[in-house]
């Protein structure tokens, strides 16, 4: 076990370098992200890396192809972040995968009701994966005619799984949309939790409930947030057929440019040739004009 500031990492001894690896780079964002909160959680956070394939299929059973597929995943039952081991990963720290297994952990340290929606758009917005191509993606499934409202997001992913990419894209966006359009709202949250959290001794901390906070700090209700949030989408709507247009023209255009290539090939083909070859004539030399050669 290795400890390194507020988290400790478990891991075997062939596997220790990695696990002081992981421990530096998490625990520089780790801090760097409470301290942009202003948010102390009293716990230790432990990571167990897992020895082997075998290993991680035996604590991933039964928990969904998703978990048993992933390269970690943050178990709330214990409060534990299981990743694999090296040999696993090809050699790469998945630095962005454990931050976002790190704000679950984080979200359900000193949060209570955190809704499903906050927990997902927390943990893509404060992990890096959050760029211009969940913008994109975002709205081409938005033109594609997926939908889904917040107020349906608070306790489970949806029935079908085709909307799961949808699900995570606009739980991250409703965060976005707090933290930029709403910033002093947002901050304003953040204090409020703060305040009630670390400013009890470490063995009376509770967590706080977060509907409470969010109704006090935004000045409505959960609820209504959705509405306002559902209506803001709609009146972005006119982008999301511009953008799924040229989602439509990208998937082609390999196709297109094949298919130039083609015609181009048979138009070179059917071309005369440029400079034909001239054939070979007899002529006689010139008496006048010396010898190319001349004899020595």
């Amino acid at each position: 076990m290795r400890r390194y500031g507020d988290l400790k990492v478990w891991s075997e001894p062939k596997d220790s370098a990695y696990a002081s690896l992981v421990v530096r780079n998490l625990h520089n964002r780790i801090s760097e992200f409470q301290m942009r909160l202003g948010v102390y959680p009293v716990n230790l956070l432990e990571v167990k890396i897992l020895p082997n394939r075998q290993a991680y299929k035996q604590i991933t059973a039964g928990k969904g192809k998703l978990v048993e597929n992933s390269e970690a995943f943050y178990s709330p039952r214990e409060h534990i972040i299981y990743m694999r081991s090296p040999d696993q990963l090809s050699g790469k720290v998945y630095s962005d995968i454990l931050m976002h297994e790190y704000i679950h952990w984080f979200l359900d340290e000193t949060l209570d009701n955190v809704p499903l929606w906050f927990h997902e758009g927390m943990a893509m917005y404060y992990s890096g994966q959050f760029s211009f191509d969940a913008y994109y993606n975002f709205t081409r499934y938005r033109f594609m005619g997926y939908r889904l409202s917040l107020k349906d997001m608070a306790e489970a992913y949806p029935a079908d799984r085709s909307y799961w990419d949808m699900f995570y894209l606009t739980s991250v966006f409703a965060v976005s949309y707090l933290d930029s359009r709403k910033h002093e709202d947002w901050q304003r949250f953040w204090d409020l939790v703060g305040y009630n959290y670390n400013r009890m001794p470490a063995e009376d901390v509770s967590r706080v409930d977060f509907i409470r906070a969010f109704n006090v700090s935004f000045r409505q209700s959960l609820y209504a947030f959705s509405r306002e949030y559902d209506k803001t989408l709609k009146r972005y709507s006119w982008q999301f057929p511009l953008v799924g247009f040229n989602a439509v023209l990208f998937s082609l255009l390999p196709f297109a440019l094949l298919a130039a290539w083609f015609k181009n090939r048979r138009r070179l083909q059917n071309l005369p040739d440029a400079f034909p070859e001239e054939e070979e004539t007899e002529t006689e030399p010139n008496p006048d004009e010396p010898a190319e050669n001349p004899p020595s």
